[in-house]
């Protein structure tokens, strides 16, 4: 039984990682209207270019305290699902840089 429950706690982990994701997205949006909103030119969408190249970079500022609440709250299924939902958007951030930021930057 022990290893169902960490099974459905990494799920809950990975739930709550693309959870805070969609808010960080949010977040970056907002943040680019309000930074740029008065700004000519396409000064909203490098911002929001570099953003999502830097997406893994810009997690790490939720992830790790969460997962240092986590740690103190011994939620160690739920944990293990936060780290490796990291990890996998790291992984594919990291893949759509090497892809396509070869052309932009």
């Amino acid at each position: 039984m022990a290893i169902r429950n960490e099974f459905i706690g990494i799920i809950y982990g990975i739930l709550l990682l693309l959870g805070m994701h969609a808010i960080a997205i949010v977040a970056i949006f907002i943040l680019g209207f309000v930074l740029f909103s008065n700004t000519p030119g396409y000064g909203i969408l490098a911002f929001w270019i570099y953003a999502a190249f830097s997406f893994s970079l810009i997690q790490l500022l939720y992830v790790i305290p969460v997962v240092v609440k986590l740690k103190q709250r011994q939620k160690w299924g739920i944990m293990k699902g936060v780290i490796i939902g990291a990890v996998i958007t790291a992984l594919v951030s990291g893949g759509c840089f090497l892809i396509y930021g070869r052309g932009i930057f």
